[in-house]
């Protein structure tokens, strides 16, 4: 198996390069994906009460709303490019954490409605 393998290295080593880094990455995303799917198969993960630690895209999976509705209900203009939670979108605004949670709990419940 190894003359092999280093056959293959020594006559192809851009090919067994591009091989391997592809494996790599399909275990790489093989991982996250099942590591994803067990998170959010927990039903503890599902509908949890509005957290200030939560981000808008956590409020999205865990209630089944798209992440734009949740973004626009909680007055994040422009795609952020880290992901702020609660809290921190609370203290760009200038307003108590409180009032950015009652929007998302506004948010959930006319989703809700609408259901």
């Amino acid at each position: 198996m190894r003359a092999k393998l280093r056959h293959l290295w020594k006559r192809h080593p851009f090919a067994t390069a591009g091989f391997v880094i592809a494996l790599a990455m399909i275990a790489f995303f093989t991982v996250r994906f099942v590591a994803f799917s067990i998170y959010w198969a927990d039903p503890a993960h599902r509908q949890q009460p509005v957290a200030p630690w939560m981000t808008p895209r956590y409020i999205a999976h865990a209630w089944d709303i798209p992440p734009e509705d949740v973004m626009e209900a909680l007055g994040v203009t422009a795609r952020p490019d880290r992901r702020p939670t609660l809290k921190e979108i609370a203290r760009q605004r200038g307003v108590p954490v409180e009032i950015v949670l009652e929007e998302a709990r506004a948010l959930i419940a006319a989703q809700g409605a609408a259901r």
